[in-house]
């Protein structure tokens, strides 16, 4: 193992010239990310000055305040402050990590073509399993070495064995050289099982893990085979294209599109300037076969986000874990209100069960990690509780104020700020994510995208409360439509 580790050494030099030309830019850097907190702070300081001088001169009110206790003016402070620090400065600051990182990336040099294993969990998968193979054995047509399929199926009440079986057999008359095999589970032993069974019979030196409902880009398996070796990672994931398999025109698919671009565009560039990839998705992971199989045999999985454990085991143990946006996959998304909300429910709580309890060490490290981690706690759990005190108590705010109009209008020239930051910063998310600001027009539904995070606020908070209460969640397969083919 120490191999791997040590085999950076090794490679110092291909990333020299990158190095070189990251070194004009160090002074800069302070720089660049406090610009971010500068556009917070004159936000934050001028607006209400420019909001009351409008108010006033515009619209020709003129505030009659009334004494009213201090909590009432502290809460609505608190608020504003909280929403023009973290979206503007954390925001921005984010936004100039993932610039960084997009800058700084390492080229890929073909080096070597390690042979690969895909493993395939599934569980009551006949309706995407057969798309989802096909798209693997696109991708090694072309892979100059050996390539096996492994599908586990994790006892199906469905068809999913004989179409995965069938799928195998008839692409395999085509290229015969890729093996391909079904192992079946005689009952559903959960997710990780089914993953350690097909690692445990992967022959491959690194192991693709594909979840059934998502299928590869044809070109991913070589971006992903190739930066593993000229960055020496021991894992790296791609990005992911939520869809429903047809037109994409269900409103919960492209609001996830706004998100992911978000999530993997920017959060997860940032992450990985710093080495500190957070999870290696289900629907696109490649890792070093004997770093995964060594996982698997010193510990059992524990929560019910495996991909999420796994990453913070491989990153625990000092691995590299990497994040190539040139590889690329599509993924069945939730396309219904229930959808969403079971499986927000089960990526909150994993969270939680990892960053609290399985992995809580990790938050003590003194590494990009650790602050990454305490920014997910605090803003992403802490914060659903303050931004659902912000919407649900906006009526008790207006209720007391001591001029309402002038509380109204205050709220009312608000909105657009918080919609112009919005669309900016969803724009660079965009052209981040797809290499275009206004991808497919989805910058359109920006004011929509709203409803999408009240609704995953709402679910932090009760994953929050649930945890709290000692429910670590139970993983919940949720039906999904049939892709096109």
């Amino acid at each position: 193992m120490s191999v791997i580790k040590n085999r950076g050494k090794q490679r110092m030099g291909m990333r020299d010239a990158s190095d070189a030309k990251m070194a004009k830019w160090t002074k800069l850097q302070p720089i660049l990310f406090g610009v971010p907190f500068i556009l917070a702070y004159i936000a934050w300081r001028w607006f209400p000055i420019l909001a009351e001088q409008a108010i006033i001169h515009g619209l020709g009110h003129t505030p009659t305040l009334q004494p009213t206790h201090w909590l009432w003016y502290a809460t609505v402070w608190f608020f504003y402050s909280w929403y023009a620090f973290l979206s503007i400065a954390i925001g921005g600051s984010l936004l100039v990590a993932a610039w960084v990182w997009k800058w700084r990336q390492v080229k890929e040099e073909t080096r070597n073509y390690p042979s690969i294993s895909f493993i395939i969990p599934a569980y009551n998968e006949e309706k995407t399993i057969s798309k989802c193979i096909a798209s693997l054995f696109r991708c090694v047509i072309r892979y100059p070495n050996k390539a096996e399929i492994i599908v586990v199926d994790d006892g199906s009440t469905d068809r999913t064995y004989e179409v995965a079986q069938t799928t195998i057999r008839i692409n395999r008359k085509i290229l015969p050289y890729i093996q391909g095999e079904v192992i079946k589970h005689g009952s559903n032993l959960g997710k990780a099982s089914a993953i350690e069974a097909g690692v445990s019979k992967a022959a491959g030196e690194v192991t693709a893990i594909v979840d059934a409902d998502s299928w590869w880009e044809p070109s991913a398996i070589n971006h992903l085979a190739n930066f593993m070796d000229t960055d020496n990672e021991a894992a790296v994931t791609g990005y992911i294209h939520p869809s429903d398999g047809d037109d994409e025109r269900n409103l919960y698919i492209i609001l996830q599109q706004l998100e992911y671009s978000q999530g993997l565009g920017v959060f997860r560039c940032a992450q990985a300037l710093g080495n500190a990839v957070l999870v290696v998705p289900g629907p696109i992971g490649m890792y070093r076969t004997e770093v995964l199989q060594e996982v698997f045999s010193d510990r059992k999985m524990q929560s019910i986000t495996e991909d999420f454990e796994i990453t913070l085991e491989l990153q625990k143990r000092g691995f590299r874990v990497g994040y190539l946006d040139k590889a690329r996959s599509v993924t069945i998304a939730p396309t219904s209100f229930k959808m969403f909300w079971n499986q927000r429910i089960r990526w909150f709580t994993g969270g939680l069960h990892n960053i609290l309890c399985i992995h809580k060490n990790l938050l003590f490290s003194k590494r990009w990690l650790s602050l990454l981690l305490w920014y997910c706690l605090i803003t992403g759990y802490g914060g659903a509780a303050i931004e659902l005190a912000a919407v649900l108590g906006t009526p008790l705010l207006y209720w007391f104020a001591p001029d309402r109009i002038f509380f109204l209008y205050n709220l009312l020239m608000f909105l657009p700020l918080m919609l112009a930051v919005g669309i900016i910063q969803q724009a660079i998310a965009l052209k981040f994510a797809y290499n275009h600001y206004n991808h497919r027009r989805l910058l359109l539904y920006t004011p929509l995208y709203s409803i999408l995070r009240f609704i995953n606020v709402s679910a932090r908070f009760d994953s929050m409360i649930k945890y709290i209460l000692g429910k670590k969640g139970i993983w919940e397969k949720t039906k999904h439509a049939s892709p096109r083919q």
